[in-house]
């Protein structure tokens, strides 16, 4: 058996010479149409045949030359293509990378031989459906490789938009997008078509398969030459580093009672993932802050291979509160990094599965390796499916957060034995056939490419709504902002949730950026929308409250710096809309609302803009805690000292006054950060001066990271204002905002 379904049964030249079937014809979506005889008859030479769509189907070296005599400074260009064959489609995509030689260029196609080293193994020679990989199968190499070069040699991304295969020639239409490595971004779009002709012998029907034709790429002829390098798609090396006294579930037994492990799942999405357990005895530390996440990473993961293959860190650690996990490295390089909790503790519901109620996460093989690979694809830029703007289908997949999961489990099927240990057809794409950038731990952030490349749809026009749920007409949500800012200011979001019905509502409690319940949908003065998000990705259950009629939620959160780096960079008006999942099945959407941007104008603001357009200043403000980072400690320290009436200044001594008030470890040095109560306090003051004790806990609250509710700014600003003189009713309201930042209550 070919093993293809449909396609397999009418492509058989795995089980023989299908070289007289007619040519299957596939639409811009890759879905198959119909058989067609477009192509013709092409002459089969002698003791050779077409290729299969098994054979066809995975990761091939394409590279291209063009087809004009030679060059005085030659090129190589080349890449990974990626060919994917399922039951009833046939999808192309791939990423060119172009490299000067210098060197005088031949006519015929050379193929790039520069493939980086096999990646280790986490199972020996093990392939990734668990059996020894030694010969070729389908035309892949026994040891698969993956065409991985260097990001600054990167120049363009295809994808195809409708293709033809019959007796061994596969033709396609293309879109390619131009990349500028200034810019780092896609720049324009022209089309193509190429032609590859792949036939083997029928005397070595174990062969390495290849591929050579012609393309006709932006007007440039070039002839093409591809070779399979396996039957996967993607490769990608995992280092797994392990607390003491915790433990990574090497492999854990399902709901449908088969027994997977976290490379097992990655390969049914095309991926092949070695993974690698390196360390296994971090340092203790009983509940870790994201600075300390950061320098985790930078201390512990080992150094970059040969290569410079992709590769990813991925730590099972001890708490972050109620958190099941985080994706937490958004820094200059993002995605490289992610956590499982180990200490995060499941429900005791009836949904939740009797032999894990009230159990930490290590202690459900099942469950914890769920929160573990949702984790690594939010690091390979996979999002929520309620976030996505192509709303796919919210159900019990990876990608599906925990507390939406266990919204679907029943007595009868409990979490996490409902939990689907595989990713839903639109994550299978995206892993797939989205542009390396966009992919790539340690390229470009966490949403970049989402709603464009890797769907063939078009940027939303205009802030119209993400969720994929139903609007709740019972619900209103307010969303507030200043009215204008000036680039670099801190900015306080507040979101209001009201019950506008006359029956009570279970609704979701996490009114922050962090959790991903709530989202900004901002469009910038040019038109382009993004969705602004915490730096960090956290995941968890979900907590509801019963909201009653005519009662409300507040949020508060601070959006200088959030997923889009400095949130407002960009002078001009922006459109900012909240939405919120309120419950996994309907939501509520805010009116849009207006902030005008100005640049910086007089010397304190110019003064504060310096300093907090800074990426590493603004990684330390939405974190609340500048961590090892001396010089952002020492930017953040003037502004505080030089501007503390400005609310800017204020903030910046909020974030001094939380790190200095905790201690922190820089895990890649050993050095320690004692907690200092008299800088924790003098800066606590610094912030308090002039202010209502509203005014301060606002800045607190929001200063502090949503997911560390530990955080204890929060705790000293209102012992603070206790302390003071304030009247009754101000100290009530930071009371309010205090017990808000913990856990957002129905009032």
């Amino acid at each position: 058996m070919c093993g293809h379904g449909e396609l397999g049964d009418r492509q058989h030249g795995c089980c023989g010479d299908g070289g007289n079937e007619p040519p299957l014809v596939f639409d811009d979506n890759g879905e198959l149409v119909t058989g067609s005889d477009t192509l013709g008859q092409l002459p089969t030479p002698l003791l050779t045949g077409p290729c299969s769509l098994a054979t066809v189907n995975g990761s091939w070296l394409v590279t291209l030359t063009p087809l004009r005599g030679i060059t005085a400074f030659g090129s190589e260009i080349r890449g990974p293509m990626r060919i994917q064959v399922t039951g009833s489609a046939l999808r192309v995509s791939g990423d060119i990378y172009v490299r000067r030689t210098g060197l005088i260029a031949p006519l015929a196609p050379v193929l790039s031989n520069d493939l980086p080293p096999d990646p280790p193994n986490d199972a020996g020679a093990e392939g990734a459906d668990g059996q020894l990989a030694t010969l070729p199968v389908n035309g892949a190499p026994g040891t698969p490789t993956y065409p991985q070069f260097p990001k600054n040699q990167y120049s363009w991304y295809f994808r195809s938009a409708g293709v033809t295969y019959g007796n061994g020639a596969l033709t396609f239409q293309l879109i390619r997008h131009l990349w500028d490595r200034t810019s780092q971004e896609f720049i324009s779009q022209d089309t193509g078509q190429m032609q590859l002709n792949c036939r083997r012998s029928l005397l070595t029907p174990f062969g390495i398969a290849s591929m050579t034709g012609t393309a006709t790429i932006g007007g440039t002829k070039y002839s093409v030459a591809a070779t399979k390098t396996s039957n996967l798609y993607r490769g990608c090396q995992v280092e797994v580093d392990v607390m003491t006294g915790r433990v990574f579930p090497a492999s854990a037994t399902i709901g449908s009672g088969a027994v997977t492990s976290f490379r097992q799942i990655y390969a049914s999405g095309g991926w092949d993932v070695t993974v690698r357990l390196d360390e296994v005895n971090v340092p203790e530390d009983a509940s870790l802050t994201n600075a300390e996440l950061q320098t985790l990473l930078a201390g512990h993961r080992g150094p970059a291979p040969a290569g410079d293959p992709w590769r990813l860190w991925l730590l099972v650690g001890s708490s972050q509160g109620t958190l099941f996990g985080v994706m937490f490295d958004e820094d200059s390089v993002p995605r490289e990094g992610a956590v499982g909790f180990a200490d995060g503790t499941l429900g005791n519901g009836s949904t939740i599965d009797p032999s894990a109620r009230n159990r930490p996460l290590d202690e459900v093989p099942s469950a914890f390796l769920r929160t573990l690979v949702h984790e690594a694809g939010h690091a390979l830029n996979l999002f929520h499916p309620k976030h996505d703007v192509h709303a796919p289908p919210i159900g019990t997949e990876i990608m599906n957060q925990t507390g939406d999961v266990i919204g679907f489990a029943t007595v009868a099927n409990p979490y996490p034995r409902n939990a689907s240990f595989a990713f839903a057809q639109h994550d299978l794409d995206s892993l797939v056939h989205s542009p390396d950038p966009q992919v790539r731990p340690g390229w470009k952030p966490f949403g970049w490419g989402h709603g464009s490349l890797s769907s063939g749809l078009p940027v939303p026009v205009d802030a119209n709504g993400l969720v994929n749920a139903d609007d709740d007409e019972m619900l209103r949500l307010e969303l507030s902002l200043p009215a204008q800012v000036f680039v670099g200011e801190y900015v306080v979001a507040e979101t209001v949730l009201t019950n506008t019905g006359d029956i009570p509502r279970q609704v979701s409690t996490r009114l922050n950026l962090a959790e991903g319940d709530l989202r900004l949908l901002h469009v910038l003065p040019g038109g382009a929308v993004e969705q602004t998000r915490d730096v960090v990705v956290a995941c968890g259950p979900r907590a509801m409250t019963t909201l009653a009629p005519g009662e409300q939620l507040r949020g508060r959160m601070q959006v200088l710096f959030t997923s889009e780096g400095v949130t407002f960079s960009e002078p001009g008006m922006h459109i900012v809309r909240a939405e919120f999942d309120v419950d996994g099945f309907t939501s509520v959407r805010s009116d849009r609302v207006t902030v005008t941007v100005r640049s910086a104008a007089s010397s304190t603001e110019r003064d504060i803009a310096l300093a907090t357009l800074d990426p590493g200043v603004g990684l330390a403000i939405a974190l609340g805690d500048f961590g090892a980072n001396q010089d952002a400690r020492q930017r953040i320290t003037t502004v505080a000292e030089d501007h503390p009436d400005a609310d800017t200044g204020a903030a910046c001594a909020l974030v001094l006054a939380n790190s200095f008030a905790r201690g922190h470890v820089d895990f890649r040095t050993a050095d320690i950060r004692l907690a200092s109560t008299d800088d924790a306090q003098r800066y606590l003051a610094l912030a308090a001066k002039g202010r209502s004790a509203e005014q301060l806990l606002t800045l607190a609250a929001t200063v502090a990271s949503p997911v560390e509710r530990d955080a204890p700014v929060v705790a000293d600003a209102l012992a603070q204002v206790k302390r003071s003189r304030r009247g009754k009713a101000d100290v009530a309201l930071a009371e309010v905002i205090a017990e808000d930042f913990v856990e957002s209550s129905a009032r």
